[in-house]
């Protein structure tokens, strides 16, 4: 007897049973057969157009409705640009501009500061230009170098300055540089003037004797102070106003023979060597006015020249007072007749020479007296 074939109630074939579940898998509904189906080694039953079998029950499915599809998954729009992962120097900036409210000025300040922090580290030079650790030593070193020269150098001026002033007591004494070129008697290395309006009443040979003992100037140079006076207008002052504001006791017959030309100044040497040269209109007077004025000339020059005896604690009226009356001698020097007045240790303390028919110098020394004349000589070969 044949074997019992399987069937229900209807006689029809167990795999033709329709269900309305999903099947775990769906095969081909063309070529899958049950054989296809791993592990599967029941008959195979050709699978009907449109179905599928079930894998676990052998059952053709049959969709009751049709499938409802799958809403899309949600993407981003085109417009949006994706975010990067990646973190760069800009993106922090600006996040730190956003969040912490910075400007570019605070900005710019903050970098400053960390450049030179890390300099002074030693790290993170290089990215500056600098060499780091060594750039910076370098650098730190030139500039305690120059601070150290600037020191000693400052430190040597100041001791040369008060060496300097130690050994020339009479810088106080500071001549007024001439303003204006005025004519001299013989050419002057040096000179200054004196403005008799700046000088206070009764003081002008105080002042002009100063400017003649405190003037420093090289050996062998000559220094003239040009006296000027006026108001509007300046000119050079007269033999017989100096004679005033001096307070010379000139007789008057040499009074009568000045010219308006005259010159004071120094001619240096080992010391100052003060001389005064007035011109005259006539010899014959000259002489005879000179040989008069003998007797007061030591008290006129004492102030003037700081001739001996001359005392800065002395009252100017006991200096214009009656002196140990000493007698000028006649002497003889290139040429030229020369009286002159010694002092107790016979020591010439001042002279005076007609050198010509129009010119008397008066001065305290004998070499001074000749190198006068020489520059004298030379002006009238010059102008010649």
């Amino acid at each position: 007897m044949p074997p019992e074939e399987n069937t229900n109630k209807n006689n029809l074939p167990l795999g033709a049973f329709r269900v309305g579940i999903d099947p775990v898998f769906k095969g081909n509904p063309v070529t899958q057969t049950r054989s296809s189906i791993p592990g599967f080694t029941g008959m195979s039953h050709p699978v009907e157009a449109g179905g599928a079998y079930d894998v676990l029950n052998n059952q053709k499915y049959v969709p009751s409705a049709s499938p409802v599809p799958l809403a899309p998954k949600q993407t981003a729009t085109q417009n949006s640009t994706p975010k990067s992962i990646i973190r760069t120097y800009k993106g922090d900036l600006e996040s730190a501009v956003e969040a912490n409210h910075l400007s570019s000025i605070n900005i710019a300040i903050a970098e400053n500061e960390k450049m030179h922090n890390q300099i002074k580290a030693g790290t993170g030079g290089e990215n500056y230009g600098l060499n780091t650790t060594a750039d910076y030593s370098d650098y730190s070193k030139s500039k305690i170098i120059i601070f150290i020269s600037f020191i000693f150098i400052l430190a040597g001026g100041i001791g040369l300055g008060i060496t300097f002033f130690i050994k020339n007591p009479n810088l106080n004494i500071i001549p007024v540089v001439q303003s204006q070129e005025w004519p001299s008697l013989i050419t002057a290395e040096i000179k200054a003037e004196l403005d008799t309006n700046t000088v206070a009443k009764g003081k002008f040979i105080i002042t002009l004797s100063d400017m003649i003992s405190g003037s420093q100037i090289p050996i062998n140079n000559f220094y003239n102070i040009s006296i000027t006076t006026g108001t509007s207008t300046k000119r050079l002052l007269s033999s017989a106003e100096l004679v005033t504001l001096l307070n010379f006791k000139m007789p008057d017959l040499m009074k009568r023979t000045l010219s308006t030309s005259f010159m004071i100044g120094v001619y240096s040497q080992t010391k100052n060597t003060p001389f005064l040269i007035l011109k005259t209109t006539s010899s014959e007077n000259t002489y005879a006015g000179m040989l008069a004025w003998e007797k007061d000339l030591e008290d006129n020059f004492k102030i003037l020249f700081k001739l001996p005896g001359y005392e800065k604690n002395v009252s100017l009226n006991d200096l214009l007072g009656p002196t140990v009356l000493k007698k000028f001698e006649d002497a003889v020097i290139i040429n030229k007749d020369v009286r002159l007045l010694r002092d107790a240790d016979k020591q010439i303390i001042l002279l005076y020479s007609l050198i010509d028919k129009e010119t008397v110098v008066i001065t305290t020394d004998t070499q001074a007296l000749k190198d006068i004349i020489a520059r004298l000589n030379k002006e009238k070969t010059l102008k010649r």
